[in-house]
C-alpha cells in the first residue's frame, strides 16, 4: 500500500501544469500599475528625509501618510499579478482534475467529465461582443485553440463558479468548462491518459483502495 501511495504521488508531481492564459493577460495588466504606484509611493516619502524637497503644498509627514497608501496599493497590484501569471493553471492529478486560479481552486472529478475536444477561442467569443475587460484578456487570444470540457455536472453550482472564476473560464453555450493554454494537444493528450488511468484503477488495476482524506495531501499548494 505504501509503495502505490508512492507510485501515485510520484505520478501527480509529474502532472504537467498549463498555465491560463486568461490569467497571464490579467497580470500582465496588473503589474505595471503595481510598479508605478510603488514607485510613487516611495517618492511620496522622500521629503521626509530630504529637507531640500520640501514643499507648502503639504507637510512631509501628510505625504509619507498618503505615500504608504499608494504603496500598499502597489504592492497589492504587484502581489495578484504574480499570483495570476504564476498560480493559475490546470492540471491532470491521478484522481482529480485541477482547476486552479489566484484565489479559488476546483477538483472536478473525471468522472464528472462528458467529453472534451478542441475550440476555436474566436468562435466561442465573438470580438465585437467583447466588453470592459474582456477586451484586454481576450483579444489577444481570438486566434488561439482552446479546450472545450462539457460536463455531465458540475462540482459546485454554476453561478457560484461563473462568480469566483469569471464569465470566460465557462463557455457561454452548454454545460462546459473553456481552458485556453498554450498547447491545448497536450492538455487533451494528459486528459486521455488520466480518464483511462482512472478506469483502469476502478477495474481493477494495479493502484488498490487509499483513503479520500489520504489522497488530500496530493493537492495541497
Amino acid at each position: 500500500m505504501a509503495r502505490q501511495r508512492e507510485d501515485k504521488a510520484r505520478r501527480n508531481q509529474q502532472a504537467t501544469r498549463h498555465p491560463l492564459l486568461i490569467y497571464y493577460n490579467m497580470g500582465k495588466r496588473y503589474r505595471a500599475p503595481g510598479m508605478l504606484l510603488m514607485v510613487m509611493g516611495l517618492l511620496l516619502f522622500l521629503p521626509s528625509f530630504i529637507s531640500e524637497l520640501e514643499s507648502n503644498i503639504a507637510e512631509p509627514a501628510a505625504l509619507a501618510r498618503l505615500g504608504a497608501v499608494v504603496l500598499l496599493v502597489g504592492l497589492a497590484f504587484w502581489l495578484f499579478s504574480t499570483l495570476a501569471i504564476r498560480r493559475s493553471y490546470v492540471q491532470c492529478n491521478p484522481d482529480l482534475f485541477v482547476i486552479r486560479t489566484p484565489f479559488y481552486r476546483v477538483l472536478v472529478s473525471y468522472r464528472r467529465i462528458r467529453q472534451y475536444q478542441p475550440v476555436q477561442v474566436g468562435q466561442v467569443f465573438s470580438r465585437k461582443e467583447l466588453k470592459g475587460m474582456g477586451k484586454p484578456l481576450i483579444r489577444p487570444l481570438l486566434g488561439m485553440t482552446a479546450v472545450e470540457m462539457q460536463m455531465k455536472s458540475w462540482p459546485a453550482p454554476k453561478q457560484r463558479l461563473r462568480r469566483f472564476l469569471g464569465n470566460y473560464m465557462l463557455a457561454p453555450q452548454g454545460e462546459a468548462w473553456l481552458f485556453i493554454v498554450p498547447d491545448y494537444s497536450v492538455l487533451i493528450r494528459q486528459l486521455d491518459a488520466a480518464i483511462q488511468q482512472k478506469l483502469h484503477e476502478e477495474k481493477g488495476g494495479a493502484v488498490g483502495y487509499e483513503d479520500p482524506i489520504e489522497r488530500l495531501k496530493y493537492y495541497q499548494g
